[in-house]
Formats: C-alpha cells, structure tokens, sequence
C-alpha cells in the first residue's frame, strides 16, 4: 500500500515537471518568436538614405533636375556600387559628387559657415567643400562603408595662385591609427582621382580628423545628425 502511495505521488511529481519543463519550453517560444518579430519589424529598420517621399519632396521643392540626382545616387550610386570593391565605391562616388557646381556657404545660405545635409546640398546642386565632404560621406555609410575609416579633415590648401586656403576634405583610412600621409586617401571636391594624401603636395597640412559617429560630437555635427534624420531640404 506504501510503495503504491509512493508510486503514485512519484507520477505525480513526474507529471508536475513534465507540465514545468512544456511551460518552460513554450515561453522560450514565445519570446524567441517576439525578439524575432521586433528585430524585423518595419519599426526597427533602418530607413533609407533615399525614400520615395524623399523623391516627391525634392521634386515638389526643387523640381524635375533635383529630382533625377535623388534617383540617380539611389540608383546608380547606392544600387549600383553595393557589391563594388571598397575603392571603387571611394572613386565612383568622389567622381559623382564631384559634378556638383561649387558655391559658397554666403552665395547659397547668405552665412559664412554652414554644414547642408546631403538632402539640402543635392536638392539646391551647389554647396561649399563641407557639403561635398557630407554628402560622400553619407553615400558611404549608406554603401556599408566601416565610418571608422571615413574621416571630415580640416586641411590647409595651396591654389594655382599659391593662395593657402581652409579646406575641407574627406580621408578614407588604410589603417586604423595613420601615422604618415600614405596611410589614408583623399576625396576631395578639387580633384577627381583619390589618391594617398602623400600624393597630393597642394594640401599643404593636415590640421585635424573628426568623426562624430565614432567620436566626440560637435554642435554642428549634432545639428548635421539631426537635419539628416529629418531629411532636411
């Protein structure tokens, strides 16, 4: 009589586990299958550099041209490059941010200084050296280039007139910490070929690199950051 007791009360403990450990399993499932769907959801997502609505907007604020070069770096740039070699993506983009006419922040902004989001710089088709650097910049990110490597440098430029001039450039680094001017390329608004900063003797110094994606941020990064986010025209 004894052992049945025990026996039964035993199945009993056996069954209680075997419901725990199905409960158990069960809402595994259930979470693994919510953190599934929250990964994916659209919420979650990373919108794109260039939205249709981008587009719509751009037409509507700046017409049919400003509308093509949203098509074209969404198409032909972003599209087009995404299983290109790093550096081909470097020269193609540097070439075709290149064809933007230059002018200067007074002429456009009616200011001395101010950094356009890529959305401004393309949809107005002029901007200063900052804006050229911006808009290259982004066009990487958005390519899966490592922004690590992807530096807004501040230099110092000689003009055929031998004028030395503030510039801005974008340097893509070979190497994580550059200790010579062979160790990062150029892209830059005043050339269409990007080449090793040891190659370029009109940039006659290198003063600074900033990034605010993997560093300190600045009021005018922080403003930049924002205006993308909105995609500011």
């Amino acid at each position: 009589m004894l052992k049945r007791e025990v026996l039964g009360l035993t199945k009993d403990r056996l069954r209680s586990f075997q419901e725990l450990f199905s409960i158990i399993i069960t809402m595994k499932i259930i979470i693994y299958l919510f953190l599934t769907i929250l990964l994916f959801s659209p919420l979650n997502a990373k919108e794109k550099l260039i939205t249709p609505k981008l587009i719509e907007d751009a037409d509507k604020k700046y017409k049919l041209y400003a509308k093509n070069r949203f098509i074209a770096i969404d198409e032909k740039l972003i599209e087009g490059l995404k299983d290109a070699s790093e550096i081909k993506k470097l020269n193609t983009v540097n070439t075709w941010v290149n064809f933007t006419k230059y002018k200067s922040d007074m002429k456009v902004y009616g200011v001395s200084d101010y950094w356009a989001t890529l959305y401004e710089f393309i949809g107005k088709g002029k901007g200063d050296c900052e804006d050229y650097t911006i808009a290259k910049y982004y066009i990487l990110k958005e390519l899966g280039v490592d922004p690590k490597k992807l530096k807004f440098t501040y230099v110092v430029y000689k003009d055929r007139k031998g004028r030395k001039i503030s510039h801005m450039v974008l340097s893509y680094l070979k190497v994580p910490n550059p200790k010579s001017k062979d160790d990062f390329l150029i892209l830059d608004n005043n050339n269409r070929l990007v080449l090793p900063a040891s190659k370029r003797p009109d940039l006659i110094k290198v003063i600074k690199m900033i990034n605010g994606d993997t560093g300190a941020k600045s009021k005018k990064w922080k403003k930049l950051e924002a205006g993308m986010k909105r995609k500011k025209l």
